[in-house]
């Protein structure tokens, strides 16, 4: 998260906290059903490796 709603250490880090626990929560669901999350994130060797073998 680049910028808090909230101003404050303490609501700041709630949020984060929140935020984590809203993606863990994201991640055991898709775990638990079977249907992991796609790994989006491809990095520029890997991308140049793929553009040459095509």
């Amino acid at each position: 998260m680049r910028r808090a709603r909230y101003l404050g250490l303490q609501k700041t880090h709630l949020e984060h906290v929140f935020s984590a626990v809203a993606l863990n929560l994201i991640r055991l669901d898709a775990w638990w059903n079977g249907h992991p999350l796609d790994r989006t994130r491809v990095g520029h060797l890997a991308r140049l490796d793929l553009s040459l073998v095509v």
